[in-house]
């Protein structure tokens, strides 16, 4: 059977954790399951090419739409990372049975991920891979983008045009801002996030929200505490969150490990699914405590 045909076997359902109602995507397989977590306006399809690549291997895992993000409830006012901790939580200890999970973030999932290995209430995590995590280092472009409160982005995003032609643009921008290898784009997928931006009321709101967001990761401390294995990712390509900031969190976490992939971008499970899914295998199959798990 070809990849294009294994996206049947992804099992869409609704769910509920923390009182939040949302999406969850999963494959049925062996192992400890693979929780996966996506980014900032990103829902949890951003995980369908790993997710096939676990159908073809056997292992047991679930994307989950981010609390105010794809199908999931809408956020409450004030702090989203609170809400996103208890989110994770329950969602945890769902899918961990009387067992463990794994835990694959990128970019704001990836904040999360890493906040929940640290957590005092040692919830049952066999370990993490953590892609692209913010809040130690952004890109020059994110940094340019967002002077004077993200209102260079947001005059620039919302420039009157042609819908058809704003459509294209966006669709080049999102693609340009996610993947790092053009010959992987998926134009379904990148149209998940592109199109929150083909109007400008949409676009000046999702600017308002990525602003918010970005401040509240940034005036978080630096998460220490993480003592499961952990191997933390980042694009060579990444434009939006700057290598420093994996390699800060990599010096945090003892005896982590850091791998670069040069030709992925900011959302690595979307060009380099093969290296996210392999990386993610090799923690869930490791023995605890095996010390090559990390």
């Amino acid at each position: 059977m070809g990849r294009a045909g294994l996206t049947k076997v992804i099992v869409e359902r609704r769910a509920v954790h923390a009182g939040v109602g949302t999406r969850e995507l999963s494959v049925e397989g062996d192992g400890p399951t693979v929780v996966l977590l996506h980014g900032f306006a990103h829902p949890a399809d951003a995980w369908r090419p790993v997710l096939n690549r676990f159908v073809e291997v056997g292992q047991s895992a679930v994307a989950l739409d981010l609390p105010g993000f794809g199908a999931a409830d809408t956020a409450e006012p004030g702090p989203w990372l609170p809400q996103g901790d208890r989110f994770l939580t329950e969602a945890i200890t769902h899918h961990s049975g009387n067992g463990q999970v794994l835990l694959v973030g990128n970019s704001l999932g990836a904040v999360l991920t890493v906040r929940a290995a640290a957590s005092p209430l040692r919830l049952p995590i066999r370990g993490i891979v953590a892609a692209a995590t913010p809040g130690m280092g952004w890109t020059p472009f994110v940094n340019a983008a967002l002077v004077g409160n993200g209102r260079t982005l947001a005059r620039i995003a919302t420039v009157g045009a042609p819908h058809y032609l704003r459509q294209r643009s966006m669709d080049r921008l999102v693609g340009h801002l996610l993947y790092g290898d053009r010959t992987a784009l998926e134009v379904p997928l990148v149209r998940l996030l592109s199109s929150q931006l083909y109007d400008r009321r949409s676009t000046r709101k999702l600017l308002q929200h990525a602003l918010r967001m970005k401040i509240e990761v940034d005036a978080e401390p630096l998460v220490t505490g993480v003592t499961c294995p952990a191997v933390i990712v980042h694009g060579r390509r990444d434009r939006i969150v700057a290598l420093e900031s994996s390699q800060i969190l990599h010096k945090a976490i003892p005896q982590s490990r850091l791998v670069v992939l040069g030709h992925a971008g900011h959302c690595p499970q979307l060009d380099a699914p093969d290296a996210i899914a392999e990386l993610a295998r090799e923690l869930a199959m490791a023995l605890p405590g095996d010390p090559e798990s990390a």
